[in-house]
């Protein structure tokens, strides 16, 4: 708890100028940020080039509007990881835990995700 015995006086209060030039550099900077930000999401979103990614992507059920660069990012990682990478490992469960904290901000009902039982199931029920 604070009071007068543990409490210390600032040693150094800034001018009026420092101040104002710290501002200006955090403007600056958060500009940068910003922009750096803008490019990166630009290139995640081009179409992938490798054939060999396409190709695996292709086999792991993916549409072509889905060959983006971010994802086939994603899942070589999770490709990654699963071999037992743990850089890998640890920068999903990262990415997750940062895509599931947005989703939870933005308050939207995902579908459950379907689990292989729930597919085994669905495909042994006959067809009328």
């Amino acid at each position: 708890m604070a009071n007068e015995q543990n409490l210390r006086p600032c040693e150094y209060k800034l001018s009026q100028e420092e101040a104002k030039k710290g501002g200006i550099n955090s403007g600056i900077t958060r500009r940068k940020q910003r922009t750096l930000k803008e490019i990166g999401d630009m290139i995640g979103k081009l179409p992938m080039k490798s054939q060999k990614n396409i190709e695996l992507l292709k086999k792991a059920g993916l549409e072509d509007e889905d060959m983006i660069r971010d994802v086939g990012m994603m899942f070589r990682l999770a490709v990654n990881a699963e071999n037992g990478d743990p850089r890998s490992i640890e920068l999903l469960a990262k990415l997750r835990k940062q895509l599931t904290e947005q989703v939870e901000q933005t308050n939207i009902d995902l579908p459950k995700p379907r689990l292989a039982k729930d597919r085994k199931e669905k495909d042994e029920t006959p067809k009328n």
